[in-house]
């Protein structure tokens, strides 16, 4: 599905992609306007996956520096299921996301990855939540991204074990890269817990490029601001390759190539 925005626009739509039992299905959800276009778009998706189903979903926002966007995804999985969500946000003035997993039962699964690029006066608000019902359920979050110029990010985390998910595993991972004294940067992550047997676990780092790196790489030939950008677009690249359709991945490339030029 691709949103092709054009200045001033709106658009507010709904996807619900359920998959049958034993069924696999891969969803890309892509999001493009020019540059300077302004507007607004809102995007719900809702996921369920029945007995043994898998659902693949990626999304891609590469939507205008003045474009207001929000994304909404909630995933249900019944025994053995499995969600996967890809997520690349590089554009938008102001984007909001919110993420919700119910692993309803036994082995349920549910993936997350994405990746960001936040500059100028961007703002990204993403909020995930993850309900562990079933037993031996799992799921495992990871958000990489960078901050620069006056840009601000807040994710807030939340892996919620309930009563009688007994052997659950829960993994959320943050790794945010500091470019600039003037960025704002909220990180709140949260383990809620009502059941003994269970194993839940959060990773941060969060940082500036230290002065080893920067040496290695001027030792090399290669300037500050070129180091900054080969490594902001490593964070993204490492979720592109999750991406199984080279269209969508190209399309993310020569987007990345306007942005952080060559480097």
């Amino acid at each position: 599905l691709k949103y092709e925005m054009t200045n001033n626009s709106s658009v507010v739509s709904k996807q619900i992609i359920h998959a049958r039992k034993n069924s696999e299905i891969t969803v890309i959800i892509i999001s493009t306007s020019n540059n300077d276009d302004s507007g607004f778009q809102a995007i719900s998706t809702k996921l369920y996956a029945e007995e043994n189903a898998k659902i693949n979903l990626i999304k891609v926002q590469l939507l205008g520096n003045k474009f207001i966007h929000l994304d909404s995804t909630s995933s249900v999985c019944k025994e053995n299921a499995n969600t996967t969500l890809t997520h690349v946000i590089l554009g938008g003035k102001e984007t909001f996301v919110g993420v919700k997993g119910d692993l309803l039962e036994y082995k349920s699964n549910f993936n997350s990855d994405l990746a960001y690029l936040c500059q100028n006066e961007q703002k990204l608000d993403m909020n995930y939540v993850v309900n562990h019902f079933g037993k031996k359920s799992e799921c495992k979050m990871s958000v990489k991204g960078t901050l620069k110029n006056s840009s601000q990010k807040t994710y807030r985390g939340t892996i919620d074990f309930k009563n009688g998910c007994s052997g659950a595993i829960g993994d959320e991972q943050e790794d945010t890269l500091l470019l600039s004294p003037t960025v704002l940067n909220k990180s709140l992550p949260v383990i809620l817990c009502d059941e003994e047997d269970v194993s839940g676990e959060h990773g941060a780092t969060i940082g500036r490029l230290s002065e080893e790196v920067l040496f290695y790489m001027k030792s090399r030939g290669i300037p500050k601001v070129a180091a900054e950008n080969i490594i902001a677009r490593a964070k993204i690249q490492s979720v592109v390759s999750l991406i199984p359709d080279e269209k969508t991945a190209e399309l993310i490339q020569k987007y990345m190539d306007g942005v952080f030029g060559d480097e």
